[in-house]
């Protein structure tokens, strides 16, 4: 099954857009959830509610971390390398923006090595 997921970016105070993003980033998050435990070995990531948001700033930290935290075991089978996906503050512009870069960069790469078109 493949997901897409776009966009794979959106722009700060879109709530609408962000809401899309969302779960299309969810999505693709269990498509390689499903595709590493494929894997021989399989490997374990962990699974969080990455469709779920709240703007207050403990469950912001907390989605973070989580996201993070998948992140960091989806790099260890298809040898791709990241930023900390935990260490931005979403409500600076700037590094918003960054952070989407970054983030949508990793995601091609992960596309790529689990075969998501």
């Amino acid at each position: 099954m493949t997901v897409p997921f776009d966009p794979d970016q959106v722009l700060p105070h879109d709530p609408a857009g962000f809401g899309r993003w969302l779960i299309g980033h969810y999505l693709e998050h269990q498509e390689f959830i499903t595709l590493a435990n494929q894997l021989s070995p399989p490997v374990p990531i962990p699974d969080f509610a990455l469709q779920s948001w709240g703007d207050e700033p403990i469950f912001v930290s907390s989605w973070l971390n989580a996201h993070a935290n998948i992140h960091l075991a989806l790099r260890v089978p298809a040898n791709v390398t990241g930023i900390d996906l935990s260490d931005v503050d979403l409500t600076d512009d700037d590094q918003w923006y960054q952070w989407m870069l970054d983030h949508s960069s990793e995601h091609a790469s992960l596309r790529s090595f689990y075969g998501i078109s």
